[in-house]
């Protein structure tokens, strides 16, 4: 049963178009179904059955619509025709496109089921779809709650997608040899979409270098000084100058003991004051001016082979994890 919505007329103009549409409908559905009749008419087994086992429907049919069969065809082209050119003039009276012949363009379907030839007959089935589509869209009825349209849908979605796919992986391994041709990604990336965009990835550095001070530097922070202290530790045991005050009998050990010790506190306060101030807000403009400097060299690296050669390789494998997730077939998921 169609449910029709008959708030959505707010007009008796909305009201005559419903019904004209209405009638336009069933008006195909005649003809659509006259002319699947006579295609199963002209069928030689069909013919023959019909004429051995109902040979009054035969004569019949074959007498008043067979053979007038372009007759009637043309009664229902004369109305489809005068219907269009109506909602043509009226297209244009309303400026509903911006050139008056716009409307025979978007309305494509229409026009070839119009043409006289056995060859578009069918598709007037298409004018049928225009006319429940454009009664849905108006809200007048609702094509989601009809069965056939929930199965319309579904398989159309899939055939949707597997197009879609197939031409998404066609583009990106038209991408991807260009890639091989030796095309110059690195610079091109460079040049068009790090540069225009410096000042916000200047910004980003320096907040993840400030971020990272504060956050990473206090859990690692006794891990560092056993590290300095062993490495400064080997690197007074191992000075000369050292070795020869640790030869000094008495207090030789006991200097170097001190003096080992003094430098690792010393080379441990500068760390610790640096990573401080990285972390405090009174650095921000150095931290900027730091992250400034080396988005430069990155900048004036665009002719590099090394980098352009690494652009590429990272581009080709982004490339594949896209044609990855691509390949995936989600109407198979949703069952």
């Amino acid at each position: 049963m169609v449910k029709i919505n008959w708030s959505k007329f707010k007009s008796e103009r909305g009201t005559a178009l419903f019904l004209v549409d209405l009638f336009m409908i069933n008006l195909v559905l005649v003809n659509l179904l006259y002319i699947l009749v006579e295609w199963n008419f002209t069928i030689n087994f069909v013919n023959s059955f019909l004429l051995e086992w109902v040979p009054s429907f035969h004569a019949w049919y074959d007498t008043h619509l067979h053979q007038n069969f372009y007759w009637y065809d043309l009664f229902f082209l004369s109305i489809f025709i005068l219907e269009f050119t109506i909602r043509w003039f009226l297209a244009v009276y309303h400026k509903h496109h911006h050139k008056w012949f716009f409307y025979p363009f978007i309305h494509w379907y229409d026009v070839l089921g119009c043409i006289p030839l056995a060859q578009f007959r069918f598709l007037r089935i298409l004018r049928l779809g225009s006319m429940l589509f454009r009664l849905h869209k108006m809200g007048v009825i609702n094509l989601r709650e009809w069965y056939l349209f929930s199965i319309f849908n579904r398989y159309s979605a899939v055939i949707v997608e597997e197009i879609s796919d197939r031409v998404v992986i066609n583009v990106l391994e038209g991408v991807q040899d260009e890639l091989k041709l030796g095309t110059p990604v690195a610079s091109r990336i460079i040049v068009e979409v790090i540069r225009p965009q410096k000042d916000v990835l200047v910004e980003w550095l320096s907040s993840r270098i400030t971020t990272a001070s504060e956050q990473h530097y206090e859990r690692y922070q006794e891990q560092l000084k056993i590290y300095v202290n062993r490495k400064v530790g080997e690197a007074v045991r191992n000075n000369p100058d050292v070795k020869d005050i640790a030869a000094i009998p008495l207090v030789g050990s006991t200097i170097t003991t001190k003096l080992e010790k003094a430098v690792a506190s010393i080379t441990y306060s500068v760390i610790e004051g640096i990573m401080l101030d990285l972390s405090s807000p009174e650095n921000t403009k150095i931290i900027s001016e730091l992250a400034d400097v080396t988005m430069d060299m990155l900048l004036l690296q665009e002719e590099d082979e090394e980098l352009n050669k690494m652009s590429v390789e990272m581009i080709n494998q982004s490339i594949e994890i896209l044609k990855d997730q691509v390949k995936v077939k989600r109407w198979q998921e949703a069952g």
